[in-house]
């Protein structure tokens, strides 16, 4: 099935503190263990910490976050509002966010995503991410393994499931 093409009014825009309370609202109808507000106001204190979004009123369609460290990147989340979710907003969304990074120079990504996360796993695959480890039982919640994944710029690696 291919996804429903992201409406056109949607515009990935960098995100700040004034933005807390929204992403803290998407985060907790996205994940089981959400960041609260205050997690949210205290992450944007940090230098290396980034939030990119797609607005839609009241709040956040979808949102990326991540850390930005020198010439590397660590992708912390990335959450689509669950009634949005197959539109290709997270495609959207994360390319913008690469497209970022490839201009700032930073030279190599890396994130962990469920082992059962279907859908995480070929956004991530599908913008130049290779599963180059495991983390066993590293989410506390379910005691589901992690998937360590890396994209290098400029290199196309290979998809793995």
């Amino acid at each position: 099935m291919q996804p429903l093409p992201p409406p056109p009014f949607f515009q990935p825009i960098r995100l700040d503190v004034g933005d807390a309370q929204a992403l803290a609202a998407l985060e907790a109808r996205a994940f089981p263990d959400p960041w609260n507000e205050a997690a949210f106001v205290a992450a944007f204190s940090r230098p290396v910490f980034a939030a990119f979004g797609l607005r839609q009123d009241p709040g956040l369609a979808a949102y990326a976050t991540l850390h930005f460290l020198s010439e590397e990147f660590e992708v912390l989340n990335v959450a689509v509002a669950p009634q949005l979710r197959g539109r290709g907003l997270a495609s959207l969304l994360f390319g913008h966010v690469l497209q970022h990074t490839d201009k700032a120079g930073m030279n190599q990504g890396y994130l962990e995503v469920r082992a059962g996360n279907v859908p995480a796993k070929r956004l991530y695959l599908r913008h130049g991410f290779a599963v180059v480890g495991v983390r066993k039982r590293y989410y506390a919640d379910t005691g589901e393994d992690a998937l360590v994944m890396v994209r290098t710029a400029g290199q196309r690696q290979p998809a793995r499931p």
